[in-house]
């Protein structure tokens, strides 16, 4: 894992929890940022791409799969209840009895799987800022004379 894939992690992360509040954002933005959260989650998923294989795969793989796919009701089932970017589209849909119901479960299963998403792949990630850290205090150190 690289620090530049970390810091991209980490503002994927403040998108979408951005995204995940709509009591401070308002809806109207919480519908545009959710939009700009799914770009962002569905980039950080193309470059840790490689993060599938080796020990634990299969446990890697099924949460990645439960993300994904209540990532994709999440968005779905919000456009569906848009109250602004629907309409902002001149377009209706119908169906909010089913679609509204089916954004909160998509939205509290993606906030638990995110939960231990982000447990699983911290210990990585601090190592990696930990690493970075520690050569550039070595680096310090050699241009000090220590």
């Amino acid at each position: 894992m690289k620090r530049s894939h970390v810091l991209f992690d980490v503002a994927a992360l403040v998108v979408y929890l951005l995204a995940a509040n709509p009591a401070l954002t308002g809806i109207p933005l919480h519908e545009f940022i959710g939009l700009g959260a799914f770009i962002v989650i569905a980039a950080h998923v193309v470059v840790s791409a490689d993060g599938l294989g080796g020990r634990g795969r299969m446990g890697r793989l099924a949460l990645n799969a439960v993300l994904l796919l209540s990532l994709a009701a999440c968005v779905v089932s919000g456009v569906m209840v848009s109250g602004t970017v629907l309409p902002s589209l001149g377009l209706y849909a119908t169906g909010y009895h089913f679609w509204d119901p089916l954004h909160a479960v998509a939205a509290k299963v993606l906030f638990a799987a995110l939960l231990v998403h982000v447990v699983v792949r911290a210990p990585a990630a601090l190592a990696v800022l930990r690493q970075r850290r520690g050569l550039r205090a070595a680096e310090s150190d050699c241009l000090m004379g220590s």
